[in-house]
């Protein structure tokens, strides 16, 4: 009599045990698998969810956001969804972040319940900071108008409740994508309170309105001595593609940027702004990035300089008063000309030596 074969080992189960064994150190090349999760396997998970200790559905969790944020052609949702409703906050706060590209209206109910009655402020701030993802998508009409009203009303009640200051900012700054006009004094007053923390969040919804009456408002920020303020009006000069903000920030580079954050920022907000001197400070910021995580963020900002010079000279090889319109930023008189001309006494001179420097350290 022939002998029967054992049966071959469920791989995911095998993950599962991992993760319950607290005494090992779970593998990190398991992570790929809770990628797409559906079936048996997602329901393996779901039936063993809480007896994984809260430290390591925590790290699980923290390890995803990062693999995730290497590879975004892997898709966490469906484990994202059972730690949503996880009784321990950082695994929930986790949770909202992994679903930060996921656009479903199923799960706007979840997040207004969030924000509303979760005990953890970490939890709602995080709750009111994905619900402006929504308040863009009804902007661009891609969700029903009364469900996009809605949302607006829930952030427009957090921002003037007695929430705690971290919550009220998120909330203003997703309802930075909004053109309610109730909105418009919300960041004024945030921005003339005097409060470092509410001026950057001020600063953080001017640049998502794309609304050039913000303006002067950021200009005036760009050399604050708080860190967060002028991060802050450097991003919003970036998105509101101010012209009259690029001769500092060219300034800012030639000075030399000490800060990688700093330097970051500067980058993208210059790819976003364009022109003159530009690409020769991106280059110089590229020679001075400190690690491969800055370097690619670098290039990618030069990137998307040459792909918004493609799109500037498509536009005016295709030139029409209605085109141009859609795309001018700014009409204040010669604004650009004058920047220009001051632009010219930039000049950036690139060390070839200065990455050969970097790799021998």
């Amino acid at each position: 009599m022939t002998e029967a074969l054992p049966k071959k080992a469920d791989p995911f189960k095998s993950i599962l045990e991992a993760l319950l064994d607290t005494s090992k150190v779970f593998p990190p090349v398991y992570l790929h698998r809770f990628s797409d999760l559906a079936g048996a396997d997602l329901k393996s998970l779901k039936d063993i969810w809480e007896k994984i200790p809260e430290g390591r559905r925590a790290a699980l969790i923290e390890d995803l956001e990062d693999l995730y944020d290497s590879d975004t052609l892997l898709s966490f949702e469906e484990i994202a969804r059972v730690a949503i409703a996880d009784s321990h906050p950082p695994v929930r706060a986790g949770a909202i972040r992994l679903l930060w590209d996921y656009q479903g209206k199923d799960l706007v109910a979840v997040y207004q319940l969030l924000l509303e009655r979760d005990p953890d402020e970490i939890v709602r701030a995080q709750s009111a900071s994905i619900l402006g993802q929504y308040v863009y998508l009804g902007e661009l009409g891609e969700i029903p108008a009364e469900l996009h009203r809605v949302i607006e009303d829930t952030l427009l009640q957090t921002v003037e409740s007695g929430e705690v200051k971290l919550v009220r900012r998120r909330a203003l700054e997703s309802l930075g994508y909004s053109g309610r006009d109730e909105v418009i004094p919300l960041i004024q007053n945030a921005f003339d309170s005097g409060d470092f923390a509410w001026i950057a969040s001020a600063l953080f919804a001017m640049g998502r309105s794309t609304d050039e009456r913000w303006a002067s408002n950021v200009i005036q920020m760009l050399d604050h001595h708080e860190a967060e303020v002028q991060l802050e009006a450097i991003r919003a000069a970036g998105m509101l593609e101010l012209v009259s903000a690029r001769k500092f920030l060219l300034q800012m580079v030639k000075t030399g940027i000490d800060d990688a954050d700093l330097r970051s920022t500067v980058a993208w907000s210059l790819s976003q702004i364009g022109g003159e001197q530009v690409a020769g400070a991106l280059d110089k910021l590229l020679a001075m990035a400190e690690d491969d995580e800055e370097t690619e963020f670098i290039q990618t900002a030069i990137d998307n300089l040459d792909f918004k010079q493609g799109l500037d000279n498509f536009e005016l090889m295709d030139f029409s008063p209605a085109r141009h319109a859609k795309f001018q930023v700014s009409d204040t008189p010669n604004d650009s000309q004058e920047d220009d001309e001051e632009d010219d006494e930039i000049e950036f001179d690139i060390d070839p030596n200065d990455e050969d420097e970097e790799d021998d350290e």
